[in-house]
């Protein structure tokens, strides 16, 4: 199944697993909605949408991978297991034991990330938060070279770029 009803499941699921978490000062659905947006900016399928609401569901609250494929598919399901970041001592062990997960996954896994990337990078310069943006151009050289496939999502790498290059604030 896809289409508008697809994404609108999905919200509903990842909303009621999300609860009260927060995204900094914002509820969690904020930072949900920004990466929903930026999938729509580049003109993204609904499948990724769907995928998007849920990329952080299985990371950050109980939601098993096994009920999103239950309940959204298993190509809904696949993504978000791509984008689910694997166990580790701190961010850096998570990212790298991460990034060749994803590297494999294919383009609407990359899509994702990339659009999640995004949309908390637009958030630390909205924010002012110069500490996190620092934070993302630190990781950038590695993230790109990890997951850049020429030709592929060349306007949201351009973006990304663009906005790495900006003072954070």
């Amino acid at each position: 199944m896809t289409g508008p009803d697809l994404v609108e499941r999905a919200r509903r699921l990842a909303l009621a697993a999300h609860g009260d978490q927060r995204y900094g000062r914002d509820p969690y659905r904020v930072h949900l909605e920004q990466v929903d947006a930026v999938l729509m900016r580049f003109a993204h399928d609904d499948v990724m949408r769907a995928a998007a609401w849920l990329h952080d569901a299985v990371e950050d609250t109980d939601l098993t991978l096994e009920q999103v494929e239950a309940e959204m598919g298993a190509e809904v399901a696949g993504i978000v297991a791509a984008v689910t970041d694997e166990p580790g001592a701190n961010r850096k062990a998570r990212k790298a034991a991460t990034l060749p997960k994803l590297a494999a996954a294919g383009t609407a896994a990359r899509a994702v990330k990339l659009a999640d990337r995004i949309a908390n990078v637009e958030a630390t310069i909205a924010h002012g938060r110069g500490d996190l943006h620092a934070m993302y151009c630190g990781e950038h050289a590695a993230f790109r070279a990890a997951l850049h496939v020429p030709g592929e999502l060349d306007p949201q790498w351009a973006h990304l770029d663009r906005l790495l290059a900006q003072p954070g604030s």
